[in-house]
């Protein structure tokens, strides 16, 4: 069945557009982009739904500057409804030069209605609408012209159920007596940190082996991962495609001196190697007060991963009996972080010491800040 929606694909239409959908409670929004050989997603087409099923795929190939739409996602008395939005919004703010305000993520909110916050789409909108949606064009290229009939039914789709799946979810939090938490959840993702480009010094943070580092490679890592990140920017291109992981890595174990040492390809070593052993040695250059600190692991020995898991446990019971996913209040890290602290634990560090998570997890100390830390 084919769905109705119009289309946008002149600058005229996007403004007329935004005009008339100034007054609207709620709109749901979703992108299709392409993201494979760029550093930033490449935009093929907005979607946009009102509550009534109105849905307008906004083309922005041809409709040309979309600050019409950023005005609608400024607007705080619209609530935008997304899935899983964090990333659409990333993509949003960086097409329209907008931080969306009031959203509703249908993903989220989920994980505070009895189901999974891991859910996809269409999952979701199986288990809520009784709708079930094709998959066939998920690997669609949004960027080619003209798109197929059946690719912009897909991409009507992906947001016309939204506006009724976000009221029933939020339904099922109200009787669950959990929507003020939902509620407290969804305005973090107001926060400009969010959408906000991350800082390349904190690039190194995302590297899984980083953590085996020692205090100076560990600080060469930094250096090597923000150098990455900056030129990829500048490049355009997906940061693997400059160096991988693991190579970075490798360099920085290695704290090389000269471009033998790098132990890479020859034509990375050719290209980027003044680059690399700069950033080594600025590691190697800096004081000890300014290397980075220790990226935390948890305690491994007994005693400590017995009170981990009754923690832990109490924890996912609290959460279940109030139908929420497990998953949304912490995880088996976030929650060591908290047990290793102890009385030294800060709110402003744990979001476990801090709203909805700490009601829920009974995090609480006995006396005063430097007392006990209990989780009851």
């Amino acid at each position: 069945m084919t769905t109705a929606f119009e289309m946008i694909t002149a600058p005229a239409a996007l403004r007329s557009l935004a005009n008339r959908l100034q007054e609207e409670a709620c709109l749901a929004f979703d992108t299709e982009f392409t993201w494979e050989r760029t550093y930033y997603a490449r935009l093929g087409l907005v979607q946009v739904a009102s509550a009534d099923g109105r849905c307008f795929l906004v083309d922005p190939l041809a409709a040309g500057d979309l600050a019409p739409l950023g005005e609608l996602l400024a607007n705080a008395r619209i609530v935008k409804i997304l899935h899983d939005a964090p990333q659409d919004l990333m993509i949003l703010r960086c097409a329209t030069g907008v931080a969306a305000c009031n959203v509703f993520d249908t993903r989220l909110a989920a994980g505070f209605a009895g189901l999974a916050s891991t859910l996809s789409l269409g999952n979701l909108l199986a288990e809520i609408v009784d709708v079930h949606l094709a998959k066939a064009h998920t690997r669609a290229d949004w960027l080619a012209r003209p798109l197929a009939p059946e690719e912009l039914d897909y991409a009507a789709d992906d947001v016309r159920y939204l506006p009724e799946v976000a009221a029933r979810l939020r339904a099922r939090a109200r009787a669950a007596g959990v929507e003020a938490w939902l509620d407290e959840e969804l305005a973090g993702l107001d926060a400009p940190e969010t959408t906000d480009e991350k800082s390349p010094a904190e690039a190194y943070l995302r590297i899984r082996a980083a953590a085996n580092l020692a205090p100076r490679p560990l600080a060469a890592l930094r250096e090597l991962a923000a150098w990455r990140e900056l030129a990829a920017r500048a490049a355009d291109l997906p940061r693997r495609w400059l160096l991988e992981d693991g190579e970075l890595v490798d360099v920085a174990a290695a704290l090389p001196q000269t471009p033998d040492g790098l132990k890479l390809k020859p034509p990375a070593v050719a290209r980027w190697g003044a680059e690399l052993l700069a950033a080594v040695r600025r590691a190697q250059e800096m004081p000890e007060a300014d290397l980075p600190p220790p990226i935390f692991q948890p305690r491994r020995d007994a005693a400590f991963r017995k009170e981990l898991d009754r923690a832990l446990a109490g924890i996912q019971a609290r959460a279940a009996a109030r139908g929420i996913d497990p998953a949304l209040v912490g995880s088996r890290n976030d929650l060591a972080r908290l047990l290793q602290a102890g009385a030294e634990a800060r709110s402003e560090d744990h979001a476990l010491l801090r709203g909805w998570r700490a009601e829920l997890a009974g995090a609480e100390r006995t006396g005063d800040r430097q007392g006990v830390l209990r989780l009851s």
